[in-house]
This record gives C-alpha cells, structure tokens and sequence, in this order.
C-alpha cells in the first residue's frame, strides 16, 4: 500500500476530560506524534503524545483527563486513557509541539479496602472487589483461576487498593494493569478463553517475529499495524515463514516444546508508536506462548548453575533465591558477577572505584544504601543483598543474559535491540571500551558489548556444582 493511501487511511482522535479535543477528521490535518506503552509487569500503562502547532489560546493541562484514540478507517478505537502529569512545549526548527506524558488512571485518589473474607473465599471475590474500591471496571479471564485460588483460612483486605492488588500478586502469580479505565488482571502463562487475533502480512504483519525466552515463558515479538481492539488479554495467532531468535543465550535443543514463531500466543506488553505525517503507525506486540514458563524454568534448574562449581552452598542457594525473585535465570547471574569480579566482593577497579561481585560504583552504592568501602568488607553472600536490591526495580522484566547485562553496564541499553548502539568512535566511553568494537566499526553495540558475558555463561557451564 502507498505511503500517501496508507496516512489517508489512518485515524486518530482525542477527548479531554470527556469533551472531544480533535476530531477524527481534523487529525490529518494535524501532525501527532506518538508512544503508548501497556507493561503489566509495570502497572501502568504510559503515553508521550507530541501535537504540533496548537493554537496558542490551545490549553490543555496537568492532572486533565485524555482519552487517546488512533487506528485505520475500519479499526479505529480507544489505546490509551488516563491523565496529563506534564506538559511541555518544545521548538523543532519552524514547529512547535505540545508534548503530553501521560500515565493511565485518573487524576482523583484511588480508594481502599477495608475487607474481610472467610475461609475458603475465592481470589475472584476479592478482585472483584479490589475494583469496586478503586473503582475501575475489572477485565479478567475467568477461565484462568480455579478452585485452587482460594484462601483456606480467610483473608483481611485493609489497605490501599494498589498495595492488596501487588500483595495478592505476589500470593497468586498473576500480573495487573491499569489499562483504558480498567483494571486488568492476567496470567500470561495459562491458557485464555479470549478472541484471537490473525497476524501475518495480509493483517500488517512487518519484518520477522522473534522468538524470544522470558521469565514468563516462551514467546513471540512481532510487529504489526495498528489493531486496537488487541489487548493484552487478547491471543494472536502468528503466521510466518520467517523468524529470527533473541533468547538471551538460550540452547534451542535444550528446550523441548514449541520454539517456532508460529502458532498461538497469549499477549502480554504492547507498545504503539504513530506519526501521522510520517512512516510509524504500528504497535510491538510481546506475547508469551502458555504452558511454557515450567519448561524454560526446568531448563535453568537441575544443577547445572554456570560457574556454580567456584562458590559454596550456600552461595548457590541464595544466588537461586534471588533469581526466583527476580524472575531470572540465576545461571545470568552468576555469568555477569563471574565476568566482573571473578566472583570475588571484594574486587575493585583502581581507577573508578567500582567495588564488589557486580562492580558496584560510588554513586550506585550510596542509592543503595552503603558504600563501596563497606561492600569491600562483606562476604560474599553478603553482598548478595545488594546485587538483589540492585536488580529489583527490573523484577519481572529482564527478558534475557543481554538486558541482564546492560543494567550493569549501560543501563540505557536496557531493553533495546541488538543492534542498538552505546558507543560511538571519539567518546569517553568508546575509548575505554574499545576493544568491545568486534568489526572495527566505530561503534560498539549491544550485542559486542554483551558477547563477553554469552562467553562467560558458555564457560562456566564447564564449572557446574
């Protein structure tokens, strides 16, 4: 399809507090520019929403109500509504844009519950009611929760709504999200009951999927036009001939189940990216193939912890306790603290201080808490605290050995493709690190910076307990 049919085609509109803002068919005429991201494993779903050359008598202001809608002439429907926590204005040589972050939910206080339950109450009851306090209307896949997702001796339910929910969460294994006035809750990893999606090229399919290994699972990322009425309770149904893999180290013979990129997937993150003037308007699907997560978990289990040989039991043990937590594989970390300090809490680079199993520098130290002079004097299962403290606010969502990896090094990297570049020739960074730039390029990418650790991972398989 042509670029020009393609932008006609397309649609997008905004209310703001509840009062249309832009029409659906002013916005051709009007340039936006968008990002909308719905994470789970984060809570909130986000928007950064650029709109160029308002108005000046134009106003729209923090803690207001927005409503996003975008799509195509025949699939055009709400991705995003929440509340404006900053405005910005901001200069692109002849433009001005008014740049809106966003975050899901609105602007009035959540509520909270003052509830109790007897034994044998059902965790659907208190979801339910979980809602109501908000309130929020709940969006949930009955199917998913059974008899066994019980409280046998009664439950008490006083306290801020968010912090039952992530309590709940941690009791029941299920993620929550608040997602376009709703309260979504999900199992990525069980089987769903809800309507499937067709993604291939006649549907917008673009590029290759990715088969990709998670904490969740085996899964799929694929890229595709905007379909709003995929959820992240939706299933897609991936049809190519092609894919490509990002399993962050992972031995495909290894793994027995399903590895292709085809077939059904439970969706899990969506993330939508729109210009209406220019090439973007596509949403990055994450999904997670159900009935996987045991099988990639079992793969990580049975002893065969890299470099678990060089440590002790009780290393071992804490490494995997932290791990379970993180939902990582423990074998990743072990890899990166073999790489950095061979294990060792008290290693330190001279020049820039960095002290300890992940070489935590001064700075990151004292966010956390201490100092690199008393990381130096604990032992090493000590010190694991801090590698935990330090991985934390990323629980749940490092997807493979490479993100692990770039929390440590490059934290921007975090997330990104392969190919995203970190460092360039004439920088700081690339002068210390040139020896990463593996083709000699003058670049160092994410995936050269990472390929020391890949081998670390390799080599200590050859170290097992």
């Amino acid at each position: 399809m042509a670029t020009g049919i393609n932008q006609y085609l397309r649609k997008w509109s905004m209310m703001i507090n509840g009062e249309p803002f832009i029409d659906s068919r002013d916005g051709h005429q009007l340039r936006c520019v968008f990002d909308v991201q719905v994470l789970p494993s984060n809570t909130l779903s986000l928007a950064d929403i650029q709109l160029y050359n308002l108005a000046n008598s134009t106003a729209i202001n923090q803690r207001d109500d927005i409503t996003f809608s975008a799509g195509y002439d025949n699939q055009h429907d709400v991705i995003f509504a929440g509340t404006v926590t900053n405005v910005f204005k901001e200069r692109y040589g002849p433009d001005v844009a008014t740049r809106l972050l966003c975050r899901s939910g609105r602007a009035q206080e959540r509520g909270a519950m003052a509830s109790s339950y007897m034994p044998g109450a059902k965790l659907t009851d208190v979801l339910v009611d979980a809602a109501r306090a908000w309130p929020l209307y709940l969006e949930i896949d009955l199917s998913q929760f059974d008899d066994k997702d019980v409280f046998p001796s009664g439950y008490s339910a006083y306290d801020d709504v968010e912090k039952i929910l992530n309590n709940l969460k941690r009791m029941f294994d299920f993620e929550w999200t608040q997602d376009r006035g709703s309260l979504v809750i999900t199992r990525p990893d069980k089987e769903r009951s809800s309507t499937v999606f067709t993604v291939d090229q006649f549907s917008g399919m673009t590029g290759m999927p990715e088969v990709t290994r998670g904490p969740n699972g085996l899964g799929v990322n694929v890229t595709t036009r905007i379909n709003p009425f995929i959820r992240t309770t939706s299933q897609i149904d991936v049809r190519s001939q092609y894919s490509s893999y990002n399993t962050g180290n992972m031995m495909i013979s290894e793994i027995q189940g399903d590895t292709s990129a085809n077939g059904i997937f439970n969706v899990f993150e969506i993330k939508y990216s729109g210009d209406s003037h220019g090439e973007a308007w596509d949403m990055k699907i994450e999904a997670i193939r159900a009935g996987t997560r045991e099988v990639v978990r079992a793969a990580d289990a049975g002893g065969r912890l890299s470099w678990g040989g060089r440590v002790d039991q009780e290393f071992r043990a804490k490494v995997r306790e932290i791990a379970e937590k993180l939902k990582v594989s423990p074998s990743w970390l072990m890899a990166i603290m073999y790489f950095e300090s061979r294990l060792s809490p008290s290693a330190q680079n001279k020049q820039s201080g960095a002290t300890g199993l992940i070489q935590f520098i001064p700075s990151t130290a004292a966010g956390l808490g201490t100092s690199t002079a008393a990381l130096k004097n604990m032992s090493a299962v000590q010190q694991l605290d801090y590698v935990y403290r330090f991985f934390a606010p990323n629980a749940g969502k490092i997807q493979n050995l490479d993100d692990a990896y770039m929390l440590v090094l490059w934290p921007r990297a975090f997330r990104k493709p392969s190919d995203y570049i970190l460092w360039t020739e004439g920088s700081i960074e690339y002068t210390q690190n040139r020896d990463l730039d593996t083709n000699h390029d003058g670049t160092v990418t994410k995936a050269e910076a990472a390929q020391r650790v890949h081998e670390s991972f390799k080599e200590g398989l050859n170290h097992t307990e």
